[in-house]
């Protein structure tokens, strides 16, 4: 890439997802999730299948994500009600249980996705402007990104508490277009799951998919995500984002 923005390019922002983008968190959240449930269930050891179930549903925020595990675990006599809402009682135990062990400081820096920070900081070097939208809610968002040191290279960060409509519907993406001041064809959006791959398609920007190894069967089995866009492997990100613009400018 050239040290700054090519005057005749039509690509003027980044826009990337957290949570299994930027770092892994996903699996991080997926074993809190099976400890918590392990606990519930009177176990007291992990429960792998919601390691399992979490795997087909990632890239859910964490309404959808509790709502699955008390379902299909049957956890609905074990929660009290939040604001009559069980999903709340069960996301609140999850988040205290993976602040402390999972998702605490130093476990996020070990799972750090260097690949899509550089790509972010790049970006953000080249002149683009860089954003987050994220399913997380923003405290949680704004404390891993901190912890991730991109906080403050960010133009903005859309949170899920932002919008009614979560992933794969495009409010998210069209909200942190509307606060960028940036048009779809403008824009990239960086992405790792099929769920917010579906949301970024929707909004009518471009997208790339990077696939993680907590991910990657999930996106395999989306047929319709188009291959060209689809990153496997981190060493040809660079390449594939490159002719991602090329082909927009050629439009």
């Amino acid at each position: 890439m050239s040290d700054q923005i090519e005057s005749t390019s039509q690509i003027s922002a980044f826009i990337f997802d957290l949570d299994g983008t930027l770092v892994e968190t996903e699996q991080l959240k997926a074993k809190s999730y099976a400890t918590i449930i392990g606990d519930l269930n009177g176990a007291n050891t992990p429960d792998h299948r919601v390691i399992e179930l979490y795997e087909r549903i990632v890239g859910s925020t964490d309404e959808m994500a509790s709502r699955k595990m008390i379902d299909e675990f049957n956890l609905s006599d074990l929660l009290e009600p939040i604001d009559g809402e069980l999903w709340k009682h069960l996301h609140q135990i999850r988040m205290d249980e993976y602040r402390n062990t999972d998702g605490a400081p130093q476990r996020i820096l070990e799972n750090v996705y260097q690949h899509n920070i550089d790509l972010l900081r790049d970006q953000k070097r080249l002149g683009r402007t860089v954003s987050v939208a994220t399913s997380s809610f923003s405290d949680e968002a704004n404390r891993v990104l901190d912890v991730l040191g991109v906080r403050v290279l960010l133009d903005d960060i859309v949170g899920r508490d932002s919008v009614t409509n979560p992933k794969p519907d495009p409010e998210i993406y069209l909200l942190a277009m509307e606060r960028l001041r940036v048009e779809p064809e403008e824009v990239v959006i960086v992405e790792d799951s099929p769920i917010g791959t579906k949301a970024a398609m929707a909004s009518g920007a471009s997208w790339i998919c990077v696939s993680t190894p907590f991910s990657r069967q999930a996106i395999e089995s989306s047929t319709w995500l188009d291959p060209m866009w689809v990153v496997h492997d981190p060493a040809k990100l660079n390449e594939t984002v490159n002719r991602r613009i090329e082909s927009i400018d050629k439009n």
